[in-house]
């Protein structure tokens, strides 16, 4: 089916000058065409859209972002104060609105299962495009490993969608890998160094896996298929 719009400033991300009154051609789910409305042709049957007083601008991509993360109170980063189901719902509000706001495209660095991915692709939810990297991989204390500043460990099952993403020496951290690939991983985020809200020792400019780790990391990771995406804020870590 031939959808056009018509009657929109255009600006198509080139860096050339905008194009007003300019018509988009949509075949099914491509762009065929597009350019000022008078210099254009499309069928007869086409189903005109008119989006005079509008701008079109292609897809936005977000190349970093937690979609799950509702707060960062200690409560709500484990899961304990709602059900799972209420944060699954937040979550599918929270792709509607992305996709509202013209993001067609996001990599989100871990907490989205692929669930979220499977539904936005059968129609059973609205969302933009998904490259999911499930969880963070980090070695024991770092960014992923679920520990209270108190040093007490969540009481929360992991979910099996969200596998346990810690792993210590080359050998652990391979197996990670592989365990993320398993649970949908489109990309393998990791951590060098600690956040701002991580505890004492492990901040961002504590550094988190060893070069050998990184090392073993990247060679898994890209063996599978999977480029690396890298959570590093200052201090040794950053050059690991």
């Amino acid at each position: 089916m031939i959808r056009v719009l018509t009657g929109a400033t255009l600006i198509d991300g080139t860096g050339a000058a905008s194009v007003p009154d300019a018509a988009v051609v949509i075949d099914g789910d491509r762009i065929a065409a597009a350019g000022p409305r008078p210099a254009m042709a499309w069928p007869a049957n086409a189903e005109i859209i008119d989006v005079r007083g509008r701008t079109l601008i292609p897809g936005l991509i977000d190349a970093h972002d937690h979609l799950a993360s509702h707060g960062y109170a200690l409560a709500t980063r484990w899961g304990l104060d709602e059900p799972a189901s209420t944060s699954h719902m937040r979550t599918a509000r929270v792709l509607a609105e992305a996709l509202a706001m013209g993001y067609t495209t996001i990599r989100d660095g871990g907490g989205l299962d692929t669930g979220f991915k499977l539904a936005i692709e059968q129609g059973l939810i609205p969302g933009p495009r998904l490259v999911l990297g499930i969880q963070i991989v980090s070695p024991t204390g770092g960014i992923g490993d679920r520990v209270s500043p108190s040093g007490h460990a969540c009481c929360a099952v992991y979910d099996p969608l969200l596998p346990n993403s810690v792993g210590n020496g080359s050998d652990e951290v391979r197996d990670v890998v592989r365990t993320m690939v398993r649970a949908g991983a489109d990309v393998i985020k990791t951590a060098t160094t600690g956040g701002a809200s991580s505890r004492a020792g492990h901040g961002p400019r504590d550094a988190a896996f060893s070069l050998p780790e990184m090392q073993a990391l990247v060679t898994e990771s890209h063996a599978l298929g999977r480029r690396v995406m890298c959570h590093a804020l200052g201090g040794p870590g950053l050059r690991t």
